[in-house]
């Protein structure tokens, strides 16, 4: 039964009073015909429609008697609106107006209620009132919030009804296990979701596909290039903002109850990281027990986690860096962006944009890798959404404490260039045409040039993604009709001060209006305003600098005399290393560019762990840049000395900064070391084995199609690497070491197992006969880990149907296989589901079908993989 249907049996025996202008006998009319009220949150009077979700915002609804109600001309009828329960932690609850305004004057009044007393019309003429969620009582549940119509007085009879939910963004260490698994699902289900735009097969490669080509204009030729649509300029947090509420807004199509978390970066709750980096969330990787020596790992979920071997086309299997997720000092935290005073620098919307995209947005991309870390594709990950929502969490925070939330241009405080684009104007050196107030925002505008225009801040990019972006389709919430928005639209999201533009977004710390006390950031530090000069004084302790440099004001360090003088830090070889370091981290707080330029100079001379991990971090910042980097000329790469004692840096520096480009010069050097190390197992090496073929499986340069992206990312020709690069070479190493025994004596450290599993994630797209035999041999040898296993079932779902079925079938019948190894070859076939999407042919799903109804499942694990993979089956036959 649905609420409405439940709220209908409550109300059918409760006649509706009228008010005191009918008669007695009107009384006895309403009592036979068992008059009803109707509560139509986001409703439309003509035809009855509803939508039952709300945020902090005060959302249109209309009251009325249910249409058909047998009552005289004239009468009324008073009824009382409450919630069905007391304000609780982890339910929401409703407050109520007659009108937006007069909700903003009882809520910056510290007066908003949540019971209201309404006459209506017994005609069913609708009442018109605002409903909006009690700060900070959001919902849990969907539909958890009872809205009840009590006849005469508070305490009255029911006599009508409705089920709503507080349905705002959330903290994603506040999920519960059931919140995530239902956002999974959603996120999991774009991939079978049709696409807007056919070009495209499903709404999830869409919106990846959209953010790349608007991105990507930097990266390619000057004659063909275009200004970056979406970032290193005054539009990033607003087409960013957009960009979130399109997928949102697809999600809830899927599960109208699921919003999108975000991840607080600089907080993290235990040793283990934050939840978005847990196997049950958006995937876990293992650590590096040396940064120094850190390289990329295949992505970890639980067997039953629908997100199980995800793989985007032409781009291969989820890998990241194999980072300590608990370290997150590096990161920006918002008392660092909001200032007690509420005036200066910090309030200014120029500020707040080129700070959030400093730091934690261009810092934390590249230390998520490795799809994060080229902007131009990182939406493949799926923490990309978390790590992004917090962005927009952060322009938010920063609306709502500062009371920015006007587009009228008039300020240029809330927004800047606080105009329209046009040609000679000086601010169209930092901000070309998208990134002005009053610009439409590419792809939604459908504005191309096929043939770019001269002048380079004017251009848009070649080709159209989608169209105008679509209409909400719920009175009340923008946009009502196709719209082709500009950064400005995007300003006020929750119409604090105009309320057509409310989006239906909503934070869960964030209360609607900046009257209204927010609250408190869970682990928050902010600056201090004499950090900086205590930072720069050299006459202190270094580790007194060193502290000092966590609370610098980013407001102060953004002063050309505070950066000229921290790149002296930086740069002077006197200075302590950990202080140089802190200094170049400082910059890249503040300044990408400067930043980056900075780290160049100071590598040569990097020795010092410390100073050369900041060196590292900052330089792969690059991409992100706000402007062309001033970088040294490139040395030609060194050959390998023919004998080396330990491994090298430099190596695992250079394949760091080359794979998120899929460098085909980093993947010629590493083939040699592999082939070094097959030929010589015993002889000490200067990059893992297992380290090498990771970096090598990170590319996307064997994909059976390799996404367009690669040719555009990496400007360096084949011919010009000191190993060119040759797939065929590198392909049959990658046989030799499937081929290898994993008894052969190696020197210390040399991982056989996670060796074997990358070569066999490597070959995954060269289906030859010899190559499915070797992949499907270490998915059968019982002395293999079970993640070299489960990597060879997972290559197996790409190189060959039949194989991959068999080897499944095969691991379920073993009774010697872990029950860990059976629960990820099962898990492995949802993942080929999703592979297909609704491209699977019905004999496929058929066959798929059979062979899980065949599969024993005995331990939990198991099981949940099965229901897994038996969903995935059920969103592919739509």
């Amino acid at each position: 039964m649905t609420a409405r249907a439940r709220w209908g049996g409550l109300c059918a025996a409760v006649a509706l009073g009228v008010g005191l202008a009918a008669a007695s006998a009107a009384q006895t009319a309403a009592d036979a015909a068992g008059a009803q009220v109707e509560i139509l949150v986001h409703g439309d009077a003509r035809t009855g429609a509803h939508f039952d979700y709300v945020t902090w915002a005060p959302s249109p609804t209309l009251v009325r008697v249910r249409p058909g109600a047998a009552l005289p001309p004239g009468a009324t009828v008073t009824v009382v609106l409450t919630n069905g329960a007391a304000p609780a932690e982890g339910q929401g609850h409703v407050n109520f107006a007659l009108t937006a305004d007069d909700y903003k004057k009882a809520v910056e009044g510290g007066g908003a209620k949540d019971q209201i007393t309404l006459t209506l019309k017994a005609d069913g003429t609708p009442q018109p009132i605002v409903v909006a969620g009690d700060f900070p009582h959001f919902s849990r549940d969907d539909k958890d919030t009872a809205i009840v119509a009590h006849q005469g007085s508070a305490t009255g009879p029911v006599v009508g009804g409705a089920q709503v939910m507080v349905r705002v963004r959330r903290n994603e260490e506040t999920l519960s296990a059931e919140e995530r698994s239902r956002f999974l699902w959603a996120l999991a289900a774009l991939r079978f979701q049709k696409s807007p735009d056919p070009r495209w097969r499903d709404t999830y490669t869409f919106l990846v596909d959209m953010h790349d080509i608007g991105a990507r204009g930097f990266a390619e030729p000057a004659d063909i290039g275009y200004p970056d649509q979406e970032h290193k300029a005054a539009a990033f947090v607003a087409w960013h903002r957009a960009f979130l509420l399109e997928l949102e807004r697809a999600l809830q199509k899927v599960d109208p109850s699921v919003t999108l978390p975000y991840w607080p970066m600089y907080y993290s709750p235990g040793k283990d990281g934050a939840t978005v980096f847990h196997a049950d969330f958006t995937g876990a990787n293992t650590v590096a027990v040396d940064p120094d020596f850190m390289a990329t790992d295949l992505i970890r979920f639980d067997a039953g986690n629908p997100l199980y071997g995800w793989n985007m086309p032409g781009r291969g299997p989820l890998m990241r860096w194999r980072q300590d997720r608990d370290n997150v000092k590096l990161f920006n935290t918002p008392g660092m962006l909001l200032d007690k005073s509420k005036a200066g620098l910090k309030s200014n919307y120029s500020f707040m944009a080129g700070s959030v995209e400093a730091n934690p947005h261009n810092i934390g991309h590249g230390w998520s890798g490795v799809w994060m870390s080229n902007c131009m594709i990182s939406p493949s990950d799926p923490m990309f959404w978390p790590f992004h929502t917090y962005f927009d969490w952060l322009w938010a925070a920063w609306q709502q404490h500062y009371d920015r939330f006007r587009s009228d241009g008039a300020d240029p405080a809330q927004y800047w260039p606080n105009d329209a684009y046009a040609d000679g104007k000086p601010s169209n050196k930092t901000n070309p045409l998208g990134h002005h107030l009053r610009d439409t925002m590419w792809p939604w505008n459908e504005e191309i040039q096929p043939k770019p225009v001269e002048t380079f801040s004017a251009r848009r990019p070649p080709q159209t993604v989608g169209g105008p972006f679509a209409p909400s389709g719920v009175p009340g919430l923008w946009p009502q009709a196709p719209a082709r928005p500009t950064p400005g639209e995007l300003i006020d999201y929750a119409g604090y001060v105009t309320p057509d533009t409310d989006a239906g977004v909503g934070y869960d710390n964030l209360p609607w209006s900046p009257r209204q006390q927010a609250s408190p950031f869970q682990g928050d530090a902010p600056s201090a305003a004499t950090a900086l000069a205590a930072f720069l004084a050299k006459d202190r302790p270094a580790a007194d600098r060193v502290e000092q440099a966590a609370q610098v004001d980013l407001a102060a360090a953004s002063d050309t005399t505070a950066k000229s003088a921290l790149q002296g830090v930086a740069l002077a070889t006197a200075e302590d290393p950990e202080v140089r370091a802190a200094a170049l981290d400082i910059l890249a707080r503040v300044d990408t560019a400067t930043a980056v330029e900075t780290a160049y100079k100071v590598e040569g001379d990097a020795k010092h762990p410390t100073l050369a991990h900041a060196v590292e971090r900052v330089r792969a910042m690059e991409m992100f840049a706000n402007r062309p980097v001033d970088t040294p000329a490139e040395a030609a790469a060194a050959p390998a000395p023919k004998a080396v004692s330990v491994l090298d840096k430099g190596l695992y520096a250079a394949a760091r900064n080359g794979v998120p480009d899929n460098n085909p010069c980093v993947v010629g050097g590493l083939t040699v070391e592999l082939q070094r190390f097959l030929a010589k197992p015993t002889d000490a090496v200067r990059i893992f084995p297992q380290d090498a073929t990771a970096f090598v499986a990170a590319t996307n340069l064997f994909e059976a199609v390799p996404a367009a992206n690669s040719r555009h990312v990496h400007g360096k020709a084949n011919a010009s690497c000191a190993t060119p690069f040759n797939k065929a070479v590198t392909l049959d190493t990658m046989r030799r070491l499937l081929k290898a025994s994993a008894t052969t004596p190696t020197g210390v450290g040399v991982d056989w197992w996670k060796t074997k599993a990358l070569a066999a994630t490597v070959l995954a797209h060269s289906g030859d006969t010899a190559t499915i035999s070797l992949v499907k041999g270490l998915a059968a040898d019982a002395k293999a880990t079970v993640d070299a296993r489960a990597a060879a079932v997972n290559s197996l779902r790409h190189l060959n149907e039949a194989a991959f079925e068999n080897a499944v079938g095969s691991l379920d019948r073993d009774r010697t296989a872990p029950a860990a190894l059976k629960a990820q070859a099962i898990a492995a076939v949802g993942a080929y589901v999703q592979d297909h999407g609704r491209d699977l042919p019905p004999d496929q799903r058929a066959r798929l079908a059979h062979l899980l109804d065949t599969l024993s499942a005995a331990s939990p694990a198991e099981q949940a993989a099965l229901k897994t993979a038996r969903r995935m089956l059920t969103l592919a036959a739509g």
